[in-house]
C-alpha cells in the first residue's frame, strides 16, 4: 500500500530488504539502488500498484521496465531468445535493457499496446537479492520524476518521494555512469532505442560474432 505517513530512509542490508520486499509484496512501492541509478519499484503483476508508480513520477507514456534476478526468469516473462538471448549471455548480468514479445500478462504500463516489455539483469548484488525476495521481478523505471534528472543518492530520493512511496533503500551515493543501453529484438531485426553503457559497436560485435546473418542495427 502507498504510504501515509512521512517515508523511512533504510540503509540497505538484510533486514531492510526483507522488510522492502514484504512492502512490495503487499502492493507498495519502494526506492532501490541499482547498478546505474536508484530505481522506482514496484511488483510487476499488481495493476494497481504500477499505476501508482505511473502516478508518483507524473508519467503518462511511455512503458517501465522489469528487472529480473536471473536470465530463466527473463525467459519466462519474455521472448529472450536468438539475438535477444546472445545479447543477454554478452551483457547480464549488466546494463544493457533488452526489449522483446511478452510472455506474461503485465498491466497496460508495462507492455503497453504492443505487449512488449523490457528486460534486465542487473550488475549489483544486493539488487538482485531484493528482486529474488519479491519473487524474481521487479518493474525496474528510474527514480524520478518524469522529464527530471535521474537520482544517485538516497537523500534526494526521499526528498523527492517522501510521503509517496513505502520505503527509500540507501545503498550509497552510485557513480556518474551511463544508464542502461536499450534495445528492441524483433525477428531479424535489431533496434538501438538508447545507447547508453554498452556501446551500439559492442552489440554489432556481439551479433557478428553469433552469426554472419545480415541484421538491421538501426538507432531510433
Amino acid at each position: 500500500m502507498l504510504a501515509s505517513t512521512l517515508t523511512r530512509l533504510l540503509r540497505i542490508a538484510n533486514e531492510s530488504l526483507r522488510e522492502a520486499a514484504s512492502a512490495i509484496l503487499k502492493g507498495g512501492l519502494v526506492v532501490y539502488p541499482t547498478d546505474t541509478v536508484y530505481g522506482l519499484g514496484c511488483h510487476p503483476f499488481d495493476k494497481g500498484a504500477v499505476n501508482k508508480v505511473a502516478d508518483v513520477k507524473r508519467r503518462s507514456k511511455g512503458n517501465f521496465p522489469v528487472l529480473t534476478s536471473s536470465i530463466e526468469k527473463a525467459k519466462e516473462l519474455g521472448e529472450v531468445d536468438g539475438d535477444a538471448e546472445t545479447l543477454a549471455l554478452r551483457f547480464w548480468p549488466g546494463p544493457l535493457t533488452i526489449v522483446v514479445s511478452s510472455r506474461a500478462e503485465f498491466p497496460p504500463p508495462i507492455v503497453g499496446t504492443d505487449r512488449m516489455i523490457g528486460l534486465r539483469l542487473p550488475r549489483r548484488k544486493d539488487t538482485l537479492d531484493f528482486i529474488a525476495m519479491c519473487g524474481g521481478s521487479l518493474v525496474g523505471t528510474s527514480a524520478n520524476i518524469s522529464g527530471t534528472p535521474s537520482i544517485r543518492r538516497a537523500n534526494e530520493a526521499l526528498k523527492t518521494f517522501e510521503g509517496k512511496v513505502d520505503l527509500v533503500l540507501d545503498g550509497g551515493t552510485l557513480s556518474k555512469r551511463p544508464e542502461s543501453t536499450v534495445v528492441r529484438v524483433t525477428g531479424k531485426h535489431v533496434d538501438i532505442l538508447r545507447e547508453g553503457a554498452v556501446s551500439r559497436q559492442e552489440i554489432v560485435r556481439t551479433l557478428k560474432a553469433k552469426s554472419r546473418t545480415s541484421r538491421l542495427i538501426q538507432i531510433a
